[in-house]
């Protein structure tokens, strides 16, 4: 295929099934699962398929039973009753990398599943192409080259790596990181692709969680006012009054939204998963500059944080009521917190440096600051504190 890229979550799935009877590996619809796994699994069972999944509704598990392991099992959210199957499987043979599964729905928000599946699988997520892999580059690691030495080692690694550029992250941001959408070169076609790939997400998949009547126009108007204030304090229940909508209502599906890995939770706000997507619906047109800086890093750590560090991160934001605020604070295990904060100026400006100082202020641990700015150079601020441009962290 002309637009394969490798994956970095191949080796972590190859990790986890030299332990795990079960690997589950999920995400957005199109973020390229399939693809992925038809290299790993020896054996390749589409449940997008209707004789297939048929079949397995009729209580006949002779294809699950006998395949050679491990069985790729694609859309396995479609056939609930293939989970309990499974548990007695696994259970029964008890050896690792079994089976291989697939979703573009979060399992285990489904009670069924939950209670079938706890305890006999790992959970991956397979987020869009980062830039990265897009070019066929090995993913960045900030966080541990943060935590490893003191600024001065900090600011001389990462001024001697290889960078990408701002045309770069630009186009990134303009296109996204699903395969099937990304790599289209006409403007317009990417758009048409990403309104059929909205209609099946809204209109299809989203009944398997919810019975929905919401219309498929005041679907997309929530998504669309959320694609605009990504990142920054929301409201629901103002969004609902946009849109017209009932305040539970717009919560019921914004938890459902997330379920299908739309959006990404941050703090107390929201990330859409696939920055093209985002821009799609309206991100795009936000004139705010930072708003879009933040954007891309934000895509960036969590890819980092998922594939490099997985269950031993966290991932958070933090701002005060007087309006310090820090976008994205990192820690890895019982590592020192990794504070960074996001300028559009070309050099770290007075409120970044103080929001970063008020964030370590009285803390016990010591804090790692990080400026990112839209400017050229890297150095060390008057307090020691590195400020970086925002496209190398790629």
């Amino acid at each position: 295929m002309p637009h394969l890229r490798a994956r970095r979550l191949e080796q972590n799935i190859q990790n986890d099934l030299s332990w795990s009877p079960i690997v589950s590996i999920l995400g957005m619809r199109q973020v390229g699962k399939s693809t992925l796994l038809r290299q790993i699994g020896k054996t390749y069972l589409a449940l997008d398929d209707d004789a297939h999944l048929m079949r397995l509704e009729g209580g006949d598990w002779s294809e699950v039973e006998a395949a050679a392991t491990p069985l790729v099992i694609d859309e396995a959210q479609k056939c609930p009753k293939l989970f309990d199957r499974l548990k007695l499987l696994s259970d029964s043979r008890k050896r690792p990398g079994q089976f291989l599964l697939t979703g573009s729905v979060r399992f285990l928000s489904r009670k069924q599943i939950r209670e079938s599946l706890t305890g006999r699988t790992s959970l991956l997520d397979l987020l869009p192409l980062t830039l990265a892999e897009a070019h066929s580059r090995p993913l960045n690691d900030l966080a541990s080259h943060a935590i490893a030495g003191k600024p001065e080692r900090f600011l001389e690694w990462i001024s001697g790596r290889r960078h990408f550029s701002i045309h770069d992250v630009e186009s990134y941001r303009e296109v996204g990181g699903l395969p099937g959408i990304c790599f289209k070169r006409d403007a317009s076609i990417r758009d048409r692709m990403r309104a059929a790939h909205l209609e099946t997400l809204l209109m299809r998949d989203l009944q398997l969680l919810i019975q929905s009547r919401v219309p498929f126009v005041k679907l997309k108007a929530i998504l669309s006012t959320l694609a605009q204030v990504q990142g920054g304090a929301v409201s629901l229940s103002a969004v609902a009054r946009q849109v017209q909508l009932s305040t539970p209502t717009v919560i019921q599906h914004v938890h459902a939204f997330e379920n299908l890995f739309i959006l990404r939770r941050h703090g107390k706000s929201w990330h859409f998963t696939d920055c093209g997507m985002a821009g799609y619906l309206g991100a795009e047109r936000v004139e705010n500059p930072v708003f879009h800086l933040e954007r891309f890093v934000f895509q960036e750590l969590v890819a980092q944080m998922s594939y490099l560090h997985r269950a031993e991160h966290s991932f958070e934001s933090w701002i005060t009521r007087g309006g310090a605020r820090v976008p994205f604070v990192l820690r890895v295990g019982k590592s020192p917190p990794i504070a960074i904060t996001v300028d559009p100026s070309n050099g770290a400006t007075e409120k970044s440096l103080k929001s970063l100082t008020w964030f370590a202020k009285g803390r016990k641990e010591r804090v790692f600051g990080l400026v990112l700015h839209a400017g050229k150079n890297a150095y060390l601020s008057s307090s020691g504190i590195p400020c970086v441009p925002y496209h190398w962290i790629a």
